[in-house]
């Protein structure tokens, strides 16, 4: 055949010599579409510099190594790392180190359009921070439940015999609604990252500058991220590698003279890529395994086609293998597909023109794919676009191959509905199963280009799961049915609320909440402010006792009392106490709006601290009745004013506030029963009990144990600015001495009005939201940006129990049909249900009398 370039008399060798062309310059394209690796793209762009051919000769070796990965005979040398470190570190191949980083669920489906794009363009920023030089793997695996822990769990210790048979109940209670769970599984989230480095001392440095600035990044949209140490990071790996086997590795089996390794601890038994003459499919162990690929997208790329994937309800992990192409590569590849696109063009052009045919009529394919190139070019120039090569798999296992082909048509058919070409690895599930371990290689050449909006676009949050360890139950979700377990511990800022209408289940989800405090950390301090007097049954039944505050009580509470840790009684803590009588005189003032008057909060200071002089050397705790008298020394007539309305709390019958403290706190479980007290004095107790957990705080703090405190009718602390300033201080402070407070409300719409109420609630990173009056839902609304879907968990529709749980940057609608028994007679608040119990009781204890 004559060169192509050269003019040919004959017609018909013309034509051949053209159709042949044309051939080669389509599979050019398609190569060029298709090839994983920089080199190749390096390669069309005629580089041919040192720097280049440097780059080359690594390429070729790591190519040399997968290989050697694929070709292996025996399951270790197969596994794709070479070794792992106990800071978690792994060297993939020779040259090549990766880490793995965990990140938390977030809500996103239902969020509001303004928090979704806010995440796209975080999620945007992280992947355009990774440079050429580097390859990321996106990882989200559905991890089933071990078979013996679902319906054996233990979620809280039965050793105390105080509630040892409440535990017992709650743990087969929440043992029965893990089996109405959807899936049973667990969801894991990871981001490995892999650089080039001679040897681990210096991928160490590169590696934690990435984890930092990942996790920084993350953060930014409420994402908490850690990265995994060597042992979790096995146990990530193992769970995709031999995922129904027990994870049994320890440091201590490694052992130089051994000579075992990690992944021999991991490895399975048997891995037979080719089960019963098939292709598409491999049997690790007992169990049958299919990576399929993700090979085509729609014309539009959506944000939940994932989402999609991962809610189904099958073990499976997909995972998403982008690597970044330098600005500069990227610029070129596009330039070079629209030269090419320019020339055939042309040719469609010259050959129209001698056909007789309008010659600006293009084919659609090619008009198309110009004006893509096009998009592609101005998007990478102007618009902080950048290019990747990406490659999605999606692994899919399970017991049987009969059930194995079920899920594997249900990926597809979902991934059809969703515009995605899904299908099965033919002939190289080999290099497939290493490409889906959270290692950071692709071993798989299935590759396209997309770009940072493309890729952003994939979002690893599907239906929100909260299950976090040793956490309370808080319901289950409203999506899947699994349980909601939220560990207050490990939020950020654990302060929080519990808010609803009466009849919501909102005193019914506080119950539960006590509950899971007690059981769940035995150790820790609680303590109950009870307005209406309705938490007693419940502490007296978990072993704690109740302390009633009223006029006819032997117990009471010095406002003046101070901590006796040592280093706490000083200048800091008398103006923490002088911020409480300024609370203390405004619960019982007719202020104004505009809170105490200058004048009054100078005389009130001024006293405070003449009583704490009064008794500098004697060592004894001011009473009332010192500040009453310092009161009436002053000269001013507003203290005469203010000394007159304390008058009542220092003589009479409202004076049980005027004796030194007669209440230890040596239980762990306290109750302070305020339902005795009048309204005004209700609030003046409430400040009182405030100071004396302060000093509880700083104790247990110094011991090391979290104090919980639960403040119902949490409103009543937001009637007065002066009242408002001291409580937000304490909430300030309390955070830094381990305290974690949650404020019950029913009536939330007149307490978000304060600027101050509304900084606390922003700043706390837990709330749990029942039914909602339609003004309190639009402040809610308002407060926490919901979007239209949340704004339905807590409207006026939903029954009592529901409501929607927020837990950091998790948003989780739950449910709770908690079944009647020794627990839910504890927690429940219906009236009818409490007085059909009384009647029982009286008529069981009258038939013991007569018996």
């Amino acid at each position: 055949m004559s060169h192509p370039d050269k003019k040919t008399s004959d017609p018909r060798k013309r034509k051949e010599e053209k159709k042949a062309l044309k051939g080669k310059r389509k599979a050019a394209r398609s190569k060029a579409r298709s090839h994983a690796g920089a080199g190749m793209l390096r390669q069309m762009m005629g580089g041919s510099s040192n720097a280049d051919r440097s780059r080359k000769a690594h390429e070729e070796k790591v190519a040399g190594q997968k290989r050697a990965r694929a070709a292996a005979r025996d399951i270790s040398s197969f596994i794709g790392y070479d070794a792992i470190y106990r800071d978690g570190i792994a060297q993939v191949e020779e040259g090549l180190f990766s880490q793995t980083v965990e990140f938390a669920d977030i809500s996103y489906q239902s969020a509001r359009k303004e928090s979704q794009q806010n995440i796209f363009t975080v999620l945007s920023s992280l992947y355009n921070y990774f440079g050429a030089d580097s390859s990321v793997q996106l990882t989200i695996a559905n991890v089933p439940i071990p078979d013996e822990e679902i319906g054996n769990k233990r979620f809280f210790p039965e050793s105390d015999q105080d509630t040892a048979r409440y535990a017992r109940e709650y743990n087969q209670i929440l043992n029965d609604k893990m089996r109405e769970g959807v899936s049973n599984l667990t969801r894991h989230r990871y981001l490995t990252y892999m650089v080039g480095a001679a040897d681990v001392d210096e991928a160490v440095p590169k590696l934690a500058r990435i984890k930092g600035d990942v996790t920084d990044t993350l953060s930014r949209i409420r994402c908490e991220a850690h990265a995994l140490d060597g042992a979790e990071r096995l146990r990530a790996i193992q769970s995709q590698l031999r995922p129904r086997s027990p994870f049994t590795f320890s440091w201590d089996k490694i052992s130089p003279r051994s000579n075992v390794r990690t992944k021999d601890l991991i490895a399975p038994a048997l891995i037979d890529f080719k089960p019963d003459g098939r292709s598409d499919i491999f049997k690790v162990d007992k169990t049958y395994g299919c990576v399929l690929s993700i090979r085509t997208f729609g014309s539009m790329l959506e944000d939940h086609y994932l989402a999609n994937i991962i809610d189904l309800p099958m073990p499976l992990s997909v995972n998403l293998h982008i690597q970044p192409i330098a600005q500069s590569d990227a610029l070129a590849l596009v330039k070079r597909q629209l030269d090419w696109m320019d020339k055939e063009i042309i040719d469609e052009q010259m050959s129209a023109m001698k056909k007789g045919y309008d010659y600006t009529i293009l084919p659609p394919e090619l008009r198309y794919s110009k004006e893509e190139a096009e998009e592609l070019l101005d998007f990478l120039r102007n618009k902080n676009e950048r290019l990747f090569v990406y490659t999605g798999l999606v692994y899919a296992y399970a017991d049987t191959v009969e059930e194995l082909e079920r899920q594997v048509e249900q990926i597809i058919s979902v991934g059809q509905g969703n515009s995605l070409g899904i299908e099965p690895l033919y002939y190289r599930q080999r290099q497939a199963l290493n490409s889906v371990l959270p290692l950071g290689l692709n071993h798989i050449d299935v590759t396209r280009y997309l770009t940072t909006g493309q890729i952003a676009m994939q979002m690893p949050f599907a239906s929100l799961e909260l299950n976090q360890e040793g956490g309370g139950y808080y319901g289950q979700s409203k999506q899947s049915g699994n349980l909601v377990i939220c560990n207050r511990k490990k939020l950020a800022s654990p302060m929080g609320f519990v808010c609803g209408k009466p009849g919501s289940g909102k005193s019914f989800s506080v119950k539960r909440e006590i509950t899971n405090t007690v059981l769940a950390y035995p150790d820790d301090e609680i303590i109950i402010f009870d307005p209406a007097g309705e938490y007693g049954n419940l502490i007296e039944a978990l072993g704690g006792v109740n302390v009633r505050l009223a006029p006819d009580a032997d117990t009471a509470l010095n406002p003046f009392d101070l901590t006796d840790v040592e280093g706490r009684a000083d200048a800091a803590q008398l103006a923490f106490k002088i911020d409480a009588f300024l609370a203390l005189s405004s619960a019982m003032m007719a202020e104004s709006s505009e809170g105490l008057p200058e004048a009054d909060k100078s005389i009130i200071t001024r006293c405070v601290e003449a009583a704490y002089a009064r008794h500098a050397e004697d060592g004894a705790t001011p009473t009332l009745t010192d500040f009453h008298g310092i009161l009436l020394q002053q000269p001013e007539g507003e203290a005469r004013d203010i000394a007159l309305r304390y008058e009542r709390y220092v003589t009479g019958a409202l004076s049980f506030f005027n004796r030194q403290s007669n209440i230890g706190f040596a239980n762990r479980i306290t109750n302070i029963d305020l339902h005795d007290l009048s309204t005004n004095m209700r609030v003046f107790g409430m400040l009182t009990a405030l100071e004396t957990v302060r000093n509880r705080m700083y104790a247990n703090f110094e011991r090391g144990v979290t104090t919980w405190l639960y403040i119902d009718e949490v409103q009543s602390l937001f009637g007065h600015p002066t009242i408002i300033d001291y409580f937000a201080k304490f909430w300030a402070e309390g955070r830094k001495f381990n305290l974690i407070c949650t404020g019950i409300s029913q009536n939330t719409s007149h307490m978000l009005t304060h600027e101050r109420a509304r900084t606390m609630v922003l700043n706390s990173d837990f709330c749990l939201l029942h039914k909602q009056a339609a003004q309190d839902l639009a402040s809610w609304a308002e407060m926490l940006s919901l979007s239209a879907a949340e704004k339905e968990y807590i409207d006026e529709s939903i029954k009592a129990g529901e409501g929607l749980l927020v837990a950091g940057g998790a948003r989780v609608p739950i449910r709770d049909d908690f079944p009647k028994g020794l627990l839910y007679d504890l927690f429940n608040t219906k009236p009818e249900e409490i007085a059909q119990l009384k009647r029982a009781k009286a008529f069981n204890d009258n038939a013991r009398k007569g018996a």
